[in-house]
Protein backbone atom coordinates (compact mmCIF):
# COMPACT_ATOMS: atom_id res chain seq x y z
CA UNK A 1 0.00 0.00 0.00
CA UNK A 2 1.54 3.35 -1.00
CA UNK A 3 1.94 5.89 1.76
CA UNK A 4 -0.07 9.05 1.39
CA UNK A 5 2.12 12.17 1.80
CA UNK A 6 5.44 10.36 2.38
CA UNK A 7 7.56 13.53 2.59
CA UNK A 8 5.25 15.16 5.13
CA UNK A 9 4.91 12.00 7.21
CA UNK A 10 8.69 11.55 7.20
CA UNK A 11 9.19 15.15 8.32
CA UNK A 12 6.63 14.81 11.12
CA UNK A 13 8.18 11.53 12.25
CA UNK A 14 11.70 12.96 12.36
CA UNK A 15 10.41 16.01 14.21
CA UNK A 16 8.63 13.84 16.80
CA UNK A 17 11.75 11.74 17.35
CA UNK A 18 14.00 14.82 17.62
CA UNK A 19 11.82 16.29 20.35
CA UNK A 20 12.86 13.53 22.77
CA UNK A 21 16.54 14.55 23.02
CA UNK A 22 15.68 18.25 22.73
CA UNK A 23 13.24 18.06 25.63
CA UNK A 24 15.79 16.05 27.61
CA UNK A 25 18.39 18.73 26.90
CA UNK A 26 16.15 21.30 28.59
CA UNK A 27 15.30 18.93 31.46
CA UNK A 28 18.94 18.09 32.17
CA UNK A 29 19.70 21.79 32.59
CA UNK A 30 16.70 22.20 34.89
CA UNK A 31 18.06 19.38 37.07
CA UNK A 32 21.62 20.71 36.99
CA UNK A 33 20.66 24.13 38.34
CA UNK A 34 18.56 22.81 41.19
CA UNK A 35 15.48 21.14 39.79
CA UNK A 36 13.75 24.20 38.35
CA UNK A 37 10.16 23.18 37.59
CA UNK A 38 8.95 26.29 35.75
CA UNK A 39 10.57 29.15 33.93
CA UNK A 40 14.32 29.56 33.67
CA UNK A 41 15.21 30.75 37.20
CA UNK A 42 17.27 33.52 35.62
CA UNK A 43 19.71 30.99 34.15
CA UNK A 44 20.81 32.20 30.69
CA UNK A 45 21.74 28.69 29.51
CA UNK A 46 18.33 27.31 30.47
CA UNK A 47 16.62 30.31 28.89
CA UNK A 48 18.50 29.68 25.65
CA UNK A 49 17.57 25.99 25.63
CA UNK A 50 13.92 26.76 26.36
CA UNK A 51 13.80 29.30 23.51
CA UNK A 52 15.52 26.98 21.02
CA UNK A 53 13.00 24.26 21.86
CA UNK A 54 10.10 26.73 21.90
CA UNK A 55 11.06 28.33 18.61
CA UNK A 56 11.06 24.93 16.93
CA UNK A 57 7.61 24.22 18.33
CA UNK A 58 6.37 27.62 17.20
CA UNK A 59 7.50 27.10 13.61
CA UNK A 60 7.35 23.37 12.87
CA UNK A 61 3.57 22.80 13.06
CA UNK A 62 2.67 25.42 10.47
CA UNK A 63 5.53 24.27 8.25
CA UNK A 64 4.22 20.68 8.51
CA UNK A 65 0.74 21.85 7.53
CA UNK A 66 1.85 23.81 4.48
CA UNK A 67 4.21 20.96 3.55
CA UNK A 68 1.33 18.48 3.70
CA UNK A 69 -0.98 20.76 1.74
CA UNK A 70 1.69 21.29 -0.92
CA UNK A 71 2.40 17.59 -1.19
CA UNK A 72 -1.30 16.79 -1.45
CA UNK A 73 -1.74 19.51 -4.10
CA UNK A 74 0.98 17.96 -6.24
CA UNK A 75 4.20 19.87 -5.59
CA UNK A 76 7.05 17.65 -6.76
CA UNK A 77 8.95 15.57 -4.22
CA UNK A 78 12.24 17.26 -5.15
CA UNK A 79 10.79 20.63 -4.16
CA UNK A 80 9.29 19.17 -1.00
CA UNK A 81 12.59 17.61 0.10
CA UNK A 82 14.37 20.88 -0.68
CA UNK A 83 11.85 22.71 1.53
CA UNK A 84 12.38 20.20 4.36
CA UNK A 85 16.18 20.44 4.05
CA UNK A 86 16.04 24.24 4.04
CA UNK A 87 13.77 24.28 7.09
CA UNK A 88 16.11 21.92 8.96
CA UNK A 89 19.18 23.94 7.95
CA UNK A 90 17.42 27.01 9.32
CA UNK A 91 16.71 25.23 12.61
CA UNK A 92 20.33 24.12 12.97
CA UNK A 93 21.53 27.61 12.08
CA UNK A 94 19.15 29.06 14.69
CA UNK A 95 20.78 26.81 17.31
CA UNK A 96 24.30 27.72 16.19
CA UNK A 97 23.62 31.46 15.79
CA UNK A 98 21.31 31.92 18.78
CA UNK A 99 23.65 34.41 20.49
CA UNK A 100 24.62 36.10 17.23
CA UNK A 101 23.25 39.14 15.47
CA UNK A 102 22.88 36.80 12.45
CA UNK A 103 20.15 34.77 14.16
CA UNK A 104 17.59 36.62 12.01
CA UNK A 105 19.17 35.05 8.92
CA UNK A 106 18.57 31.62 10.45
CA UNK A 107 14.93 32.52 11.00
CA UNK A 108 14.63 33.67 7.39
CA UNK A 109 16.02 30.34 6.20
CA UNK A 110 13.55 28.58 8.52
CA UNK A 111 10.41 30.38 7.36
CA UNK A 112 11.27 30.91 3.68
CA UNK A 113 10.31 27.44 2.41
CA UNK A 114 6.94 27.61 4.19
CA UNK A 115 6.25 31.06 2.78
CA UNK A 116 7.17 29.94 -0.73
CA UNK A 117 4.97 26.86 -0.51
CA UNK A 118 2.15 29.03 0.84
CA UNK A 119 2.51 31.37 -2.13
CA UNK A 120 2.61 28.41 -4.51
CA UNK A 121 -0.61 27.05 -2.99
CA UNK A 122 -2.35 30.42 -3.29
CA UNK A 123 -1.27 30.73 -6.91
CA UNK A 124 -2.46 27.19 -7.61
CA UNK A 125 -5.87 27.92 -6.11
CA UNK A 126 -6.51 31.46 -7.31
CA UNK A 127 -4.56 32.03 -10.51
Amino acid sequence: MPTLLPVTFTFISVLAISLIPLTGWVGMRRDKIGGVLRGDAGDPVLFKRIRIHGNLMENAPLFALVLGASEYAGLGSGWLWLAVATFLIGRIAHYKLYDSSKRGLAMLVTVLPGVLMGLWLLALIWL
